[in-house]
């Protein structure tokens, strides 16, 4: 797919209605970007660019949230005036996705751009729309047949469909229950209880998938770090952020803009990363464009913490690693820990057959912390650990 091929998808930014003038006094971000916009045509794609804003303006499939389909262009006008890292990184806005005659038909479209984006290594930032846009973002790994994991933070879970179809409220099914499947491991983090039914609940448990409650979540924000960094795909509802900051969010409660930020920076370090998405947010509601702001700090944070990468996963023979091993009893093999000589960070493998290993590349090396190799010493394995040994080890 050559570039005018690929822009096919798009409508261009108005940088006109986004009340946005380059090159006026300081840089911002907005002077930056690689814009496919009405007033300057997009360059030939350029093998330098990193990371790439998609708008996906689709809500038709939103329950009780109509509006937020307007969510792109406002998370625009203020990340376009935010003040840039010094960084060499290219970074492209390719306007905002041509929704198709039908809702299924924008998934199909998204998963083809997403495709053509992860086979370039171009990171897709994409804003929605509703969350069931996160469908069309899942299809690209789909397309290019790669086995990811999923970092999901709302306050609620969008899972049980009961044959109805497809929702903003349903929409997990279609990704987790989907066949053939490319989903290895699926984390929901920063969940309110009182908003999930038990079915659901108990369907996260019988997948062997993983879920972290919002209090849990808000006690220690660093246990959160290595389930980020093991995520392909983030999905970031903003649901997830309290009202008080997120004004079109419906709970009092919830992450604080700050805690958001901090979580998509985490997953920004990540080199296993290759895409994110936000999705929620309704400007008809949004008091003061501030659920959009914070949308765009993320979107800072994204790129400061991709600035910081150190390309550090471990293999099992390589010298910017120290390795610790561990006997555990009832298992035969020594569970290895690595710590990263770049970093300081930690991960630690799961004893699987060779086939497995080759299977699941990117999935038997599982991230944790320092803490984790300590409790390892008295027997005590993380329970990511064992989600994956088991899953490996059928």
């Amino acid at each position: 797919m050559n570039t005018n091929e690929f822009l096919q998808y798009f409508a261009p930014v108005s940088l006109k209605d986004l009340n946005f003038s380059k090159n006026k006094g300081f840089e911002k971000w907005g002077d930056k970007l690689i814009i496919n916009s009405i007033e300057e045509p997009f360059p030939e794609f350029d093998d330098h660019i990193k990371l790439a804003i998609i708008g996906v303006k689709e809500d038709r499939a939103s329950i009780g949230n109509k509006g937020c389909a307007y969510n792109p262009d406002e998370v625009r006008r203020y990340f376009y005036s935010l003040m840039p890292q010094e960084t060499k990184i290219k970074i492209a806005d390719f306007g905002n996705l041509i929704v198709g005659d039908t809702v299924n038909d924008t998934y199909f479209a998204l998963g083809n751009v997403m495709a053509h984006l992860l086979q370039r290594k171009i990171i897709p930032i994409v804003i929605g729309g509703s969350n069931d846009v996160a469908i069309g973002m899942y299809k690209g790994y789909v397309n290019v047949s790669q086995i990811i994991n999923i970092f999901a933070l709302d306050s609620k879970f969008d899972l049980i469909a009961d044959d109805e179809p497809i929702t903003d409220e349903n929409f997990l099914h279609e990704i987790v229950c989907s066949e053939p499947n490319f989903l290895f491991d699926y984390t929901h983090a920063g969940f309110q209880t009182y908003f999930v039914d038990k079915k659901a609940l108990n369907l996260l448990d019988d997948l062997h998938f993983e879920r972290v409650r919002l209090g849990l979540l808000q006690q220690n924000l660093e246990r959160c770090e290595p389930l980020v960094r093991d995520a392909d795909m983030l999905m970031v509802d903003m649901n997830c952020v309290r009202a008080s900051d997120a004004p079109s969010s419906f709970s009092p409660h919830g992450l604080y803009g700050e805690e958001l930020c901090k979580i998509v920076n985490y997953a920004g370090m990540s080199d296993k990363l290759t895409s994110i998405g936000f999705f929620g947010n309704n400007v008809l509601t949004d008091i003061g464009g501030r659920t959009s702001q914070i949308i765009a700090h993320c979107i800072y944070y994204l790129i400061e913490g991709f600035i910081w990468r150190k390309n550090d996963f471990p293999s099992e023979n390589d010298d910017n690693y120290i390795q610790f091993k561990v006997l555990l009893k009832n298992l035969e093999d020594e569970v290895v820990f690595y710590k990263s000589k770049k970093s300081d960070r930690w991960w630690v493998q799961v004893p699987c057959t060779n086939l497995m290993k080759q299977k699941y590349i990117r999935h038997y090396i599982v991230p944790c912390l320092y803490a984790d190799y300590k409790a390892s010493e008295n027997g005590d394995m993380p329970d990511r650990w064992m989600v994956a040994y088991n899953k490996l080890n059928i």
